[in-house]
């Protein structure tokens, strides 16, 4: 094999290598069943405006009276805050909150957002499949 030949064939496997991460990384359907919407009420208790996205902390109230904390995912701080006005500040814990979302394959407690009501008033009313 030619050198010039190694080197496209070095070059291209790394880049089909490095991509597949990427593909895992935003494939939420993999995660969530989008095709499924759940909701859920409770009270915030951890708000973290982050990229690459943002996530709520929420303890709900099953019907047996446990309290469960829920994973809410959201899509990434600098999208919220350019498309929607949120800040790291836009909820706090003590918030009541309801959302709507896709559930987590695995039965986790756990939503990918489709929309967030505090006080009857919407907060996100978009899905995202990010």
């Amino acid at each position: 094999m030619s050198p010039r030949l190694i080197a496209f064939a070095s070059l291209a496997a790394s880049l089909l290598l490095s991509s597949v991460p990427a593909l895992a990384h935003h494939g939420s359907n993999v995660v969530y069943d989008l095709t499924q919407s759940v909701t859920v009420s409770g009270t915030v208790t951890r708000f973290q405006f982050v990229n690459p996205h943002a996530l709520i902390f929420v303890e709900v109230t099953g019907d047996d009276g446990e309290a469960v904390e829920w994973l809410v995912g959201l899509p990434s701080a600098s999208g919220l805050g350019s498309s929607e006005g949120w800040t790291r500040d836009t909820l706090k814990p003590g918030d009541e909150i309801t959302i709507i979302g896709a559930p987590a394959r695995s039965g986790a407690p756990s939503l990918w957002t489709e929309q967030i009501t505090r006080d009857g008033e919407p907060m996100l009313a978009e899905r995202y499949t990010g």
